[in-house]
C-alpha cells in the first residue's frame, strides 16, 4: 500500500535529512566567532579612543563604534548585537590614580545561549588582554570586569517559552493538516473543489484566532513577559496563519507526499531560529534561510516580545508575506486542478 512505503520513506528519510542538515549547516560553527557583533560605548571622551581601539583589536568578534549606550543598548535588544561593551567615564582617570578600572560588559539574556556563554566568557580575557596594551608600564592587573546580564529571566521555563510559541505551532498545524487534508479527499465526491476549499479557509482562520488564543492565554499564566497579552496574542496568530498556509501549501502542491515536504522543512527552522546558536555563526549558505521560514521569526520574534518589549515589525512583516506568498500558491494550484468526476447514476431497472 502507498500508506506503507510513505511510513518506510519516512522512518529513512527523516533522520537522514536531519544528519544532513545539521552536520553542514553546524560545522565549523564556533570557528565563525568572528561574525558576531560587539558595541563599543566610549563615555571617557578622546582618552577612551586608544582604549576602544584596543578592544576593537583584542576582541575576537566584529566591533561596532556607538556613540551612546542607550542607542547600543537599544541596538543589543533588537538582536543586531551579541554584546556591548561600555568604557566609563573616568576610565583612564580612575587607572592612574587608583591603580585599578573596569570595563562594563552589557549582555541581553534574550539573545542566543551559545553567543552569551561565549561572550560572557571572554569578558575577563579582553578586560586583561587591554590591561596590559593600554597600561603596559604597570605590572599588576588595572582593568578589571563588570558583566550586566539585561533582561534577566529567572524562571527557566520561561526560556522555553519562543520554542513552545514559534516552533510546536508549526508542529501542530502540521498535524491538523494532515487530517484535514484527509476529510477533504473524502469530501470530493459529494463537494465541489471550491466549498472545500473556503470552507478549510473559514476553519483554518477560526484555528489561528481561537488556538492562538487559548494558548496565549495559557503561556501568561506562567509568564511576565515585557510585551502585553494583546501583542503576544496578536503575534501568535501570524505565526499559526504562516505555519497553517505553509503547510497546507505542500498539500496543495505534493498531496500525499506532503508530510515529507512539511517535516523536510523542520531541521532548517530549528536550526535557523536562532535562540541556540546564532545564524551568523551557522555555514553561510543557511544564514537567510529562517528569513523565509514561519518557525524562526516566530521564534526570534517572542524572543523581543518576552525579554525585551523591543520592536518586532521585521517578523511581522516575513510572517505576512509568507502566508500571503504560500495561500496565494495554494489558490492558484486549486484553481489549476480539475474537480473530481461526479459519480454517474445509475437508471431504475425496469420490470
Amino acid at each position: 500500500m502507498v500508506q506503507t512505503k510513505i511510513g518506510l520513506v519516512f522512518a529513512i528519510f527523516v533522520p537522514l535529512l536531519f544528519t544532513l542538515i545539521w552536520m553542514t549547516g553546524y560545522n565549523g560553527a564556533t570557528e565563525r566567532i568572528d561574525q558576531l557583533k560587539v558595541g563599543i560605548v566610549n563615555e571617557d571622551q578622546a582618552a577612551g579612543q586608544r582604549i576602544a581601539d584596543a578592544i576593537g583589536k583584542q576582541a575576537p568578534y566584529t566591533t561596532v563604534p556607538y556613540a551612546s549606550l542607550s542607542e547600543a543598548q537599544q541596538q543589543m535588544d533588537n538582536g543586531a548585537l551579541m554584546m556591548v561593551i561600555s568604557i566609563p567615564e573616568n576610565f583612564t582617570e580612575q587607572a592612574a590614580v587608583k591603580g585599578n578600572t573596569k570595563l562594563v560588559y552589557y549582555i541581553n539574556q534574550g539573545n542566543s545561549d551559545i553567543a552569551k556563554s561565549i561572550v560572557e566568557s571572554s569578558a575577563a580575557q579582553i578586560s586583561a588582554s587591554v590591561g596590559k596594551q593600554a597600561f603596559a608600564e604597570v605590572e599588576q592587573q588595572v582593568v578589571t570586569s563588570e558583566v550586566v546580564k539585561t533582561h534577566n529571566i529567572s524562571n527557566f521555563a520561561i526560556s522555553m517559552l519562543p520554542m513552545i510559541l514559534g516552533f510546536v505551532t508549526y508542529i501542530g498545524v502540521m498535524t491538523m493538516n494532515i487530517q484535514l487534508n484527509l476529510s477533504s479527499m473524502m469530501l470530493k465526491r459529494s463537494h465541489s473543489k471550491w466549498d472545500i476549499f473556503w470552507g478549510r479557509q473559514l476553519l483554518l482562520l477560526g484555528v489561528s484566532i481561537i488556538g492562538s488564543l487559548i494558548v496565549t492565554g495559557v503561556a501568561m499564566l506562567f509568564a511576565d513577559p515585557a510585551a502585553t497579552f494583546w501583542q503576544m496574542w496578536g503575534f501568535h496568530i501570524l505565526v499559526y496563519i504562516a505555519c497553517i498556509t505553509v503547510t497546507q501549501m505542500g498539500f496543495a502542491l505534493f498531496g500525499n507526499a506532503a508530510p515529507l515536504f512539511n517535516v523536510a522543512l523542520i531541521p532548517f527552522q530549528l536550526m535557523t531560529a536562532g535562540n541556540i546558536i546564532p545564524s551568523a555563526m551557522l555555514t553561510p549558505v543557511y544564514r537567510h534561510i529562517g528569513s523565509f521560514l514561519p518557525a524562526p521569526n516566530g521564534i526570534q520574534g517572542y524572543l523581543r516580545l518576552i525579554y525585551s518589549g523591543a520592536p518586532v515589525t521585521t517578523f511581522v512583516i516575513h510572517l505576512l508575506l509568507i502566508a500571503v506568498i504560500t495561500w496565494g500558491i495554494t489558490v492558484l494550484r486549486t484553481a489549476l486542478t480539475r474537480p473530481a468526476p461526479s459519480p454517474l447514476t445509475q437508471p431504475a431497472a425496469s420490470h
